[in-house]
């Protein structure tokens, strides 16, 4: 049985303000305010006795005195009021407007504690949506309300409700800090109630930890402080969860003894929904001891309680609890009987889940007795309301996904266009800053640049996500609904198979058996032929992956393994040396350093390269220019990178694009190494639609000519020739450009 907690908070609309708002306009007096106040309190009553469907009639009642009236504060109650019934009652559709209603009288009358409840009910709602960051953000929008209206109460009742939400997503240690922190509220205030009832939620938390010991020690304390007070309510519900952990530890007489003070404690609350689920507990526990007839005649009280408040779900619910108990009483009649029942209370509440419920449960039952086409036929209805409530989900998932998309591309844009006007100003002030020889104030302009940039492309990367994200759950749907309506052919097509096989058993059986016999046969050579397909399929992939694991390893030994093979000679050398020369020994650890740095942008080129996502030139673009950013920008030469538009969707396979990057790396590294350039022009252009041109231009004066060793000369020539291309070094008094040309793959 689950463990229980009890509502959180109710509002107590007798501390409210009677008088006008001042400012306000208003036509009500204050026997108005009083009167809608009044109702408010009567559906709390309601409320707390489980009338759902009066404390509802009070709350429109006073909702519609208010707007008549045009009493702000009290329409404004009265919204968060009906949509704590409606949660409550129907659940989560259609509350956000209603919580914008309060919200929207709240901050028109700036009045804190209303505010502080529209969050913090606002919270609920998130976290019964499973929804916790959400929730995270009004419960601490809440505490700031309730702290400006010096409401300390209802801010350890927020600490509470978060540690609620930390509880569910796994941070028990952090729910843990959050309950105690509510309980020292609650003590200094001496709210025995409230800290009996934080300290049943901390004893919650230690069981799902598995600290079951030390959460029936918490259940007993928040007992005992509940006896205090003679909080019969919560004494029903501390004492079910001590029922809860009894029941775990297998100690049943303990539980039984702790369920019988259960009972009787919610008899004494007279809230019929308490003490429905005190005999639902109890039938539960009889259960598990096997006693199936006591357990029926608490389940029948249940019942009565359920239909004196109109709780049709619950009902149907009970009638499936027990049939399966009369099934367990080998009393199959009355376990027909009762399937039956909830069958049709399902249908006529149109309620898809407990039809789930009904249908699944009762083809177990014919699945156990060998009725296995009755078990069939309610398998495929199951299957089909399943199938729907998911379609459902599913739809109501991509309407909420498409709203957050647009909001967030709408904001994505307008913050676009916000981060590009700094851009711009930015750029002018670093080229201000340069003119007047201020480099520090220049750079420090560039990393704001480069931050702004960043920003703006994660948060393009955030909105693909969220697109890509929303595409999934419309493939997914488009999924379920061809696989819905597949299964509903199948299902018909089988019937009149069925059908059709019937008729021709009546007039012909030797045909019969040789269909048959030719129907084993297709099936057989087909499961033989799908099966060689799958292993065919199977030996291709496995193909695929071990030639790409050969170029990655090829790769690796090529450009990784003589840097390793260095390495290890300069340490060893570095060691020999270390004490006799040290200058050397520390030149040494340099280039050690200096090719540790290029074997991990080896790697991580060979890493980017193999991805399959960035197969396009505008890719490629994008990784020369965070190179470029890495090694020229901070030695202060000017770079500017120009790509051809038609080039940038062309798409280059693995090897290709891994190439031209070292190419391009390679001559970048030879500039700031020998070069001693001011100005970089990198151009990536097509000649005549069958060439890829990469140029890279300095104004430098190497100190060695480009065209000896040890400038890379070679392997860029290699490189570029292995790819069927060429590349040139031309040579003039304004400095020297690499030109790399490479047929188009």
């Amino acid at each position: 049985m689950p463990l229980f907690r009890p509502v959180l908070f109710r509002l107590i609309w007798f501390c409210l303000p009677l008088l006008p708002v001042a400012g306000a306009a208003q036509s009500y007096t204050q026997q108005d305010s009083v009167r809608i106040y009044q109702l408010l309190d009567l559906a709390d009553q309601e409320d707390f006795a489980g009338n759902l469907d009066k404390a509802m009639q009070h709350a429109k009642e006073a909702l519609e005195l208010g707007l008549k009236k045009g009493m702000q504060r009290g329409s404004g109650f009265a919204y968060l009021k009906i949509a704590d019934l409606q949660l409550k009652k129907e659940g989560t559709e259609g509350l956000p407007a209603l919580y914008e209603e309060a919200f929207r009288y709240g901050y028109r009358l700036r009045d804190s504690f209303l505010l502080g409840l529209a969050w913090h009910q606002q919270a609920q709602y998130f976290r019964d949506q499973s929804k916790y960051k959400e929730a995270a953000h009004s419960l601490q929008e809440a505490i700031r309300y309730y702290a400006a209206g010096n409401q300390a109460g209802y801010t350890a009742i927020v600490y509470n409700d978060r540690g609620f939400v930390m509880e569910r997503q796994g941070m028990y240690d952090s729910a843990t800090a959050m309950y105690l922190q509510a309980i020292r509220f609650f003590e200094k205030d001496n709210n025995i109630k409230e800290a009996a009832n934080t300290t049943g939620n901390l004893g919650i938390t230690r069981y799902r930890m598995g600290l079951k010991q030390e959460a029936i020690s918490l259940f007993r304390q928040s007992a005992a402080m509940r006896e205090s007070i003679r909080d019969v309510k919560g004494l029903a519900a501390v004492y079910g969860n001590l029922v809860t952990a009894f029941s775990s530890l297998q100690e049943l007489d303990s539980a039984r003894h702790y369920q019988e003070l259960a009972l009787l404690n919610a008899e004494k609350t007279g809230v019929k929904n308490t003490l429905a689920q005190a005999h639902t507990n109890s039938s539960v526990l009889l259960a598990r001891q096997q006693q199936y007839e006591e357990a029926l005649l608490h389940e029948k009280e249940a019942v009565t309680l359920y239909t004196a408040m109109g709780d049709q779900q619950k009902i149907g619910n009970r009638y499936i609890v027990m049939a399966g108990y009369y099934d367990q009483l080998k009393d199959s009649v009355t376990a027909e009987n009762y399937y039956a029942k909830a069958a049709g209370l399902a249908a006529t509440l149109g309620n898809k889940p407990l039809s789930q419920s009904v249908y699944q449960a009762h083809s177990a039952f014919y699945t156990a007795r060998g009725n296995y086409n009755g078990a069939l036929q309610l398998y495929k209805k199951f299957v089909a309301v399943k199938d729907s409530l998911f379609n459902d989900r599913m739809a109501a998932n991509i309407n909420e996904l498409k709203v957050q998309y647009e909001t967030e591309k709408k904001d994505a844009e307008i913050l676009k266009l916000k981060t590009d006007q700094q851009i711009r100003q930015l750029e002018l002030e670093k080229q201000q800053a340069l003119a007047a020889g201020h480099l520090l104030e220049a750079k420090r302009k560039g990393d704001q640049i480069r931050l702004l940039r960043q920003q703006e492309e994660l948060r393009g990367l955030q909105l693909q996500q969220q697109k890509a994200r929303l595409e999934k759950q419309e493939l997914l749907a488009r999924e379920s609904e061809q696989q819905m309506l597949q299964s509903l052919q199948s299902l018909q097509i089988a019937e009149n198979e069925k059908k059709l096989k019937q008729r021709q058993l009546e007039r012909e059986k030797l045909l019969r058996n040789g269909l048959l016999v030719f129907s084993l046969a297709v099936l057989l050579i087909g499961g033989l032929l799908f099966n060689r397909y799958q292993l065919r399929k199977k030996i291709q992939e496995q193909a695929r992956m071990m030639e790409v694991r050969n170029k990655i390893s090829r790769d690796l030994h090529d450009d990784i393994g003589s840097t390793l093979t260095s390495i290890h000679i300069m340490s060893s050398v570095s060691q020999q040396v270390v004490n006799a020369d040290p200058q050397q020994a520390r030149n040494l650890l340099g280039e050690i350093a200096e090719q540790s740095r290029s074997i991990q942008q080896n790697m991580n080129d060979i890493v980017w390269a193999i991805r399959p996502d960035n197969d396009k030139v505008g890719n490629l673009s994008s990784r020369m220019l965070e190179f470029i950013g890495q090694t020229l920008e901070p030695r202060q030469i000017e770079t500017r990178f120009s790509a051809a538009e038609e080039m940038m969707q062309l798409s280059l396979p693995m090897t290709y694009r891994k190439e031209l990057l070292l190419m391009f790396r390679e001559a970048v590294n030879n500039i700031v190494k020998h070069a001693n350039a001011r100005m970089v022009i990198v151009t990536l252009s097509g000649k005549q639609g069958n060439e890829l041109v990469l140029s890279i231009k300095d104004d430098g004066n190497w100190k060695n000519n480009p065209h000896n060793t040890g400038t890379g000369t070679g392997s860029i020539r290699q490189r570029a020739e292995a790819l069927g291309g060429r590349a040139e070094w031309l040579i003039t008094g304004a400095g020297t450009e690499v030109r790399i040309a490479l047929p188009l793959p």
